[in-house]
């Protein structure tokens, strides 16, 4: 095998962050993939990799080595697969992670269509409230709210995620209701995921932001924890309305400040691995997606 032959193998083991996913993917064995590395390394009389029992990632020439290469090496992936007849017909393993609130509140309905009409694609749902490694993990695809912080990783945006601040009828009868964002300074609230006491929270009316900082009685990194101690009037949250919008209808929870906005607005995004190409079965779930969410 030359030098250009190892190329593809190396760009499969950055792309997965693993030599045995990379194998796994390429059909060959760890150590053979492990060997044609090496083997570049010293064609090239550089090392692409620092690799320890936990970890493996690039050093700056692997960086460099994968920037350039991994266009060409997707390329002709895209051609191979044009010829072989693939791009008709989306098939093969497809992962993807997605928050637990989201998948059932939101990701169900559209998930199962996916899977009636695109028989051949094996669907593989895993729900986490973490933010998992795409590529060291194996994902293919995550179905994430917020922003992209990772930028080693792309993000196509599937909607908007309209945020709510809630409160039940038991705990705005005893602070009262507030009436602006600075009233909230004086009601406890439920944080997500951070062990501060304080936070802070922006609203927008009439285009001005208006910054309050809020004080947290307890802190969660469960949404469905944070309606819980909500309902039983622990503190204010705030959440998505898709994951209260029982709770409002059945008025154990009250909106509160509806005629502001918490900002900056949330985002759903459909988030991939960086790369100019994507398998036909990924592009074929996010533009499903993205259709699903358009109406």
């Amino acid at each position: 095998m030359d030098r250009l032959s190892r190329v593809p193998i190396f760009v499969a083991v950055a792309r997965h962050g693993s030599f045995a996913e990379a194998a796994r993917r390429l059909g060959m064995t760890g150590s053979a993939v492990s060997k044609q590395v090496q083997r570049l390394e010293a064609d090239l009389g550089v090392r692409l990799f620092h690799r320890t029992t936990r970890q493996l990632s690039l050093t700056d020439e692997g960086s460099f080595l994968f920037e350039r290469s991994a266009p060409l090496v997707e390329g002709i992936e895209e051609v191979g697969e044009m010829l072989a007849g693939r791009k008709a017909k989306p098939e093969g393993s497809l992962r993807i992670s997605a928050p637990v609130a989201l998948a059932q509140r939101l990701l169900k309905e559209p998930l199962s269509s996916f899977v009636g009409r695109y028989p051949d694609v094996n669907l593989h749902v895993e729900l986490s409230d973490r933010f998992v490694d795409l590529v060291a993990e194996g994902f293919d695809l995550a179905v994430r709210i917020g922003h992209l912080e990772d930028s080693s990783l792309v993000a196509r945006r599937l909607g908007d995620v309209d945020m709510v601040l809630v409160g039940a009828p038991i705990l705005l009868a005893e602070y009262g209701v507030p009436t602006d964002p600075q009233a909230l300074s004086r009601v406890p609230f439920i944080h997500y995921a951070s062990e501060r006491s304080n936070a802070r929270l922006q609203f927008m009316k009439d285009g001005e932001p208006i910054p309050v900082v809020t004080e947290a009685r307890l802190s969660t990194n469960n949404d469905q924890m944070m309606v819980s101690f909500a309902k039983a009037g622990y503190g204010l949250i705030v959440l998505p309305r898709f994951m209260v919008e029982a709770e409002i209808a059945d008025g154990s929870l009250r909106e509160v400040l509806a005629e502001y906005q918490v900002y900056p607005p949330r985002k759903l995004y459909a988030v991939f691995p960086h790369g100019r190409h994507l398998p036909l079965k990924t592009r074929v779930l996010i533009d499903f997606l993205v259709q699903e969410f358009a109406v």
